[in-house]
């Protein structure tokens, strides 16, 4: 749990990328994390700055502070570079620093148990430690006689769950203090109670309502988590220029990306992420900007049909856009790249999505704006060649046209499903017979997916009442997703009054071909015409993938025997 469940756009870039690494990791799902914004609020009292406090079972207590610019210690003078340029020196560095918070914060604990005799007998007893994260940095060793290389984090540490460093801070810690008079090699590691019972007294209460929404949120948190079979597939890319890497939906693929955006983009590199998805590039962009200063990068992040009309200034035909997309742009596209140096181009394609995007026209397209080229530059394109090809037909041939530009390394695919729960993986293979997935270990096994068949005039009414049943929960429209197999001119949920009322409140409605790469809490899945052509079986793959939490398939009355002989079908094949 992560207190609060945001943070502030104020806060360095450092703070944003160790506060998603906290919130992505599977393993820390029962420390308590309380960052800047609780700690400025509730510790007014502890000298000092404090980035995070980890109140961490089994391990101990710990303060982190981080640090993300350049930093250099010279003739024991820290000198440390912001954000902005600004170089601010201290005689104290950031282990000192951190440490006398650390003590600070634990004589505060001790005064607000008051006249407990047995809490402060156990605060007495707890290992409090603290640690220094250069988030910035590579390596760093000059941190002389302050503190022990155990006790530092740097960009490598990305490379493992975050878990992993507390563990290393308990480990020395513990050895440490082994030989201290109040040290007990049981009592000096916090419970899961005296955990709570610390943050109940930093709170200023006694109390804590732990919501259905909080509920939700904290589930979440335990889904969208680097597994090791990324970190494995993210260490084979250090050491390939060129690499395409398959898996379904679930398996981690756009975190990938942006995490291998994000590395290379720190580095240096002028990157590119591209993705097909409108919304999605949207999305990646927003966070993107949240950690990195996109601004001040030559990278780009988005999807490709902007960055072509971006850099040609076409505007789309209101008729007949497909041989737009699929010809003209691209081939306006090439005749503007054609213009760059060496030097603008990019040093790094990332390709998002990429079954999408492997026609001869789009792979020119990249070819032309990767320095290098296709052939000897460098690049990956993450996608699923089997489950999700609605826009193109043929997953070989697909692969065939990229094997025609460019030698590359294929890496076994992804499958260990990191989004959905255990039942909706499990739904999703059922009904679509997907490839089974594997689900991680802590993967919350999930809700009943629901499915309903009501008559056609009673559709709306049927979506209306499963969505009306959630927000009654405190469940906000936000967490919610409406999708549809027909377009919005064309969609009958769209002349419902209360789901207009709905959507303004904030519930996302969308087609299935649009919300593609994009996911939800709840999602509602709803007129599908048929069930039997291989398109509705790719279109029924995604709007089931989409969920992270709960699934609910709303279908017309007349689909209800083709629906019971797929699902037969299915089991047969898979039995």
């Amino acid at each position: 749990m992560i207190v609060p469940d945001n943070i502030d756009s104020a806060n360095s870039n450092g703070e944003k990328q160790v506060f998603r690494h906290f919130k992505t990791d599977i393993n820390a799902k029962h420390f308590i994390i309380l960052h800047s914004l609780f700690i400025s609020k509730h510790l007014t009292r502890v000298s000092g700055e404090l980035d995070f406090l980890v109140l961490a079972p089994g391990l101990g207590i710990f303060a982190l502070e981080v640090k993300h610019g350049k930093v250099s210690r010279d003739g024991g003078i820290w000198k440390f570079e912001n954000r902005d340029g600004k170089v601010n020196t201290s005689t104290i560095g950031p282990f000192r620093q951190v440490s006398d918070t650390m003590h600070s914060l634990r004589s505060y604990l001790l005064e607000l148990a008051g006249d407990h005799a047995k809490l402060k007998t156990k605060i007495n007893k707890l290992l409090f430690g603290w640690g220094v994260m250069f988030t910035g940095l590579e390596e760093f060793n000059d941190y002389g006689p302050e503190a022990e290389s155990w006790q530092l984090f740097t960009r490598s540490g990305f490379r493992a769950p975050a878990s992993h460093y507390i563990e290393s801070l308990s480990r020395g810690f513990h050895h440490k203090y082994s030989d201290k008079i109040w040290y007990n090699v049981n009592d000096s590691r916090p419970s899961k109670k005296d955990c709570e019972v610390i943050f109940k007294l930093l709170r200023g209460d006694f109390s804590y309502n732990y919501t259905h929404l909080n509920q939700i949120l904290d589930e979440e948190d335990l889904i969208d988590h680097f597994t090791e079979e990324q970190f494995e597939t993210l260490s084979f890319m250090d050491y390939n220029d060129r690499v395409l890497i398959q898996g379904g939906a679930g398996t981690g693929k756009t975190i990938m990306a942006t995490e291998w955006f994000q590395r290379n983009v720190n580095q240096g590199l002028k990157v590119g992420l591209l993705c097909f998805n409108k919304k999605l590039g949207h999305k990646l962009k927003s966070e993107l900007s949240k950690v990195i200063d996109l601004s001040a990068t030559n990278s780009y992040v988005g999807n490709l049909h902007s960055f072509m009309m971006t850099l040609t200034k076409l505007v789309p035909p209101k008729v007949n856009q497909e041989p737009f997309y699929s010809t003209d742009l691209p081939l306006e596209t090439m005749y503007a790249l054609e213009e760059l140096t060496a030097e603008e181009k990019f040093d790094l394609l990332i390709i998002d999505e990429s079954q999408d995007l492997l026609t001869e026209s789009y792979l020119d397209v990249f070819d032309i704006m990767l320095k290098g080229g296709l052939n000897n530059g460098k690049w990956v394109f993450f996608g699923d060649f089997c489950n999700q090809l609605i826009y193109l037909d043929n997953p070989s041939s697909v692969l065939d046209i990229l094997a025609s530009k460019a030698a590359f390394i294929k890496v076994p695919p992804l499958r260990i499903n990191c989004r959905n729960s255990k039942k909706i993986v499990l739904f999703n293979h059922t009904t679509t017979g997907c490839e089974k997935q594997s689900s991680p270990e802590g993967m919350l096994e999930g809700e009943k997916v629901e499915h309903y068949f009501p008559i056609k005039s009673k559709q709306v009414e049927k979506v209306v009442e499963i969505i009306e049943d959630l927000t009654s929960k405190g469940i906000p429209e936000s967490k919610i997703t409406l999708l549809s197999c027909k377009s919005a001119k064309n969609s009958l949920m769209l002349q419902s009054v209360e789901l207009k009322n709905h959507i303004n409140n904030g519930l996302v409605f969308s087609t299935i071909h649009a919300y593609k790469g994009l996911q939800n809490s709840f999602v509602i899945a709803t007129e599908f015409e048929e069930l039997e052509s291989d398109h509705s079986t790719s279109l029924l793959y995604v709007s089931i993938s989409r969920a992270k939490l709960k699934f609910y398939l709303v279908l017309d009355k007349g689909l209800e025997n083709s629906y019971n002989q797929l699902l037969s079908m299915r089991i047969n094949q898979t039995s």
